[in-house]
């Protein structure tokens, strides 16, 4: 039986839809002048993660390494700063939106484009990101700011908390069939290319997954950290794509072998060729 036809989009934000090699230097600096630690430190701190990466994990809130820790430059400097501190026996201070807000990653210069031709298709897009929902829109707004119906079109889910291996809110609004299907989900599973499991649980990620109402044998889930963004909609049944990392954070192979031919693409174009 063929696939369903692919009739939903669902878009990380930040590394999917900007360039983050743009203003990775600028950003790791700014948050090492932030924390205030000492450049050698700072880079030591660097060097010892990405070469531990990805077996290295995210760490942020407790979470147990659930995407590397060298994957972008975002979750490099808040483990590089959590490193340095663990050190001092203290926490590290929290700066990441006052940095992040200073280096603002431009757009691909392809996105409009393309959500252009998937909204044309009568594709539904939305995005689902860890960043702030408010923040997302605004930066959509300008992006179709000569279009305001276009811009209105498409959902956000900010603040996703998709690193979070936890179970769905008792109060979340889900259905019996929804949290049925959660509930057959593994915690974790090993791959051959891992030394640590691939968590599936996330639940927040569930509950924005959900909120959407797109039918997820219906949508195609595209981010540019499998393990963080792909994981989980694929072993619910999503079509995925991931978009490829540029240096200095490419692309891991255990995230490569996850995926069939033509799952990834350097560039957002390559959702076109995947509706055909």
């Amino acid at each position: 039986m063929p696939a369903p036809r692919i009739r939903y989009v669902i878009l990380d934000f930040d590394g999917t839809c900007t360039q983050v090699d743009k203003i990775q230097a600028s950003f790791l600096d700014d948050y090492r002048r932030a924390v205030g630690v000492e450049i050698e430190d700072w880079n030591r701190a660097k060097a010892t993660l990405t070469k531990a990466s990805p077996t290295a994990g995210w760490t942020l809130m407790n979470a147990p390494s659930t995407a590397p820790a060298a994957a972008d430059p975002y979750i490099l400097a808040g483990e590089a700063a959590a490193l340095l501190y663990r050190e001092k026996g203290k926490p590290a201070p929290d700066v990441f939106r006052a940095v992040y807000d200073k280096n603002v990653a431009p757009f691909r210069p392809e996105l409009h484009d393309v959500i252009e031709a998937l909204l044309q298709k009568k594709v539904r897009v939305a995005f689902i990101s860890n960043s702030d929902g408010l923040g997302i829109k605004n930066r959509i707004g300008d992006l179709f700011h000569r279009t305001s119906g276009r811009r209105d079109a498409i959902a956000v889910f900010g603040n996703a908390q998709k690193f979070l291996v936890k179970e769905p809110l008792v109060d979340a609004k889900l259905t019996a069939e929804q949290r049925a299907r959660f509930d057959k989900l593994e915690v974790g599973v090993r791959l051959p290319e891992l030394d640590r499991p691939v968590y599936l649980r996330r639940g927040a990620y569930y509950e924005a997954l959900c909120a959407t109402t797109f039918p997820l044998e219906q949508t195609l889930v595209c981010g540019d950290i499998w393990e963080l963004d792909l994981a989980l909609p694929a072993a619910l049944g999503a079509h995925v794509h991931l978009i490829e990392r540029a240096a200095p954070f490419e692309t891991y192979r255990y995230e490569r072998e996850r995926l069939a031919k033509g799952q990834s693409s350097p560039t957002l174009k390559g959702l076109l060729k995947r509706l055909g």
